[in-house]
């Protein structure tokens, strides 16, 4: 066997290139002088080293060459399944051309040659794979640095430029910088399920799910809850939809706060959309995308001042009474609807009655009169501001 392959090796290699062009789809598509070139050299290298499987090789010295081979073609684009193929497809061509001499005598060395051809196969496979993998390993870890360097930039708003690199991020003139914050999954609850899998398998499926949405890269500032996102497409319909989808695949409660920003204006923008998912989160706002103008009031009540203390005092006496408080909140929320209210609290409508005259008796503002809502307002967003920076000491 190993004379005849050493005999007719130049017309295997021919006969394998022939086969490669005619019979595996996308070969007839590759310039021919990469045809004439790598892949002929690679081809005359397995041709030779099968020999070696019967003596019990080839080395992985040997192999290397075909894992390096394997790493090129993938640079280029070469599907990893295209090349496979055309390693099983010159495998049979050398195996039919010797098998057509053998007499019926030598049918146990047949066998003993298709084992040996069969492991053959295996390790040049596991080479090929190996190289596709190593390329693909190296793409994403270029990928990854090059968008790391490019939110860090951004967010610094200096040298975005620059770290976006030559053509693998686009160079986007209004980027839309949204910050997600995603609610508990029912996994999450579930004694018998670890939560953090099941908080880490939820924000997994939502950055799959908004990744898959756009053509150019999404970068991403994870956090616990969701994360911030600069995204090079400043099309706020578009996003809404996304993550209406992205949200059924979380399977979880999903806000977001978003604002367009040219390259230079993302280092602001980002610290107020943390702002703005702050007020829509603490004023119990329901699921959806916020921008500045949709909380402006609460926001700007929210902002620090002499007054912000003085406002958040005026509702000082609700701290030992919490069902108040939460009364007064849920109440404000619902537009001061009292049925809507005691259905969220599960409580009597009359229970909110009585609630409201109480707050009333302690703060000196009364619910009930429309006069006084305002200051009430913004004593809640007052003091929802001092607890939330409170919370982040």
């Amino acid at each position: 066997m190993s004379a005849l392959l050493e005999r007719d090796h130049a017309f295997l290699v021919g006969a394998v290139l022939d086969d490669l062009v005619q019979h595996v789809p996308g070969y007839d598509r590759l310039p021919q002088e990469l045809i004439d070139g790598d892949v002929r050299a690679v081809v005359d290298h397995a041709l030779r080293l099968f020999p070696a499987t019967l003596a019990g090789g080839p080395s992985a010295e040997e192999l290397s060459r075909l894992t390096e081979s394997a790493a090129l073609r993938a640079d280029e684009g070469v599907p990893m399944e295209m090349v496979m193929a055309a390693y099983h497809r010159g495998a049979r061509v050398a195996l039919d051309h010797c098998f057509a001499e053998a007499r019926p005598e030598e049918l146990d060395d047949a066998r003993i040659i298709a084992v040996a051809l069969f492991d053959y196969l295996e390790k040049l496979t596991t080479a090929v794979a190996a190289g596709f993998t190593a390329h693909g390993r190296t793409v994403l870890a270029e990928q990854a640095d090059v968008r790391q360097r490019l939110l860090a930039a951004l967010l610094a708003g200096e040298g975005f430029h620059e770290a976006a690199g030559p053509a693998e991020m686009a160079h986007a003139d209004t980027w839309l910088v949204v910050r997600v914050s995603v609610g508990a999954h029912p996994d999450e609850a579930d004694p018998m399920i670890a939560p953090g899998v099941a908080g880490r398998r939820k924000l997994r499926r939502l950055r799959t799910e908004i990744d898959r949405h756009y053509a150019d890269p999404v970068l991403w500032q994870p956090s616990l809850d969701g994360g911030l996102l600069l995204i090079p497409q400043p099309d706020l319909d578009r996003l809404r939809n996304v993550l209406r989808a992205a949200r059924r695949l979380a399977g979880a409660p999903l806000w977001a706060a978003a604002t367009r920003a040219a390259p230079e204006e993302v280092a602001a923008a980002a610290p107020l959309c943390h702002e703005i998912i702050d007020v829509v989160l603490a004023t119990g706002r329901p699921e959806g995308v916020y921008e500045l103008a949709d909380v402006a009031l609460d926001y700007q009540l929210r902002q620090a001042s002499p007054a912000r203390s003085v406002l958040a005092g005026l509702l000082a006496t609700l701290d030992e009474h919490p069902e108040l408080h939460r009364t007064l909140e849920v109440h404000q929320r619902t537009g001061m609807n009292r049925r809507r209210s005691a259905t969220e609290l599960q409580v009597h409508p009359n229970t909110i009655d009585n609630r409201l005259r109480r707050i009333a008796q302690l703060t000196g503002l009364d619910p009930t009169r429309p006069d006084h809502l305002p200051t009430i307002q913004a004593a809640l967003i007052a003091r929802a501001a001092i607890r939330g920076q409170q919370g982040r000491r």
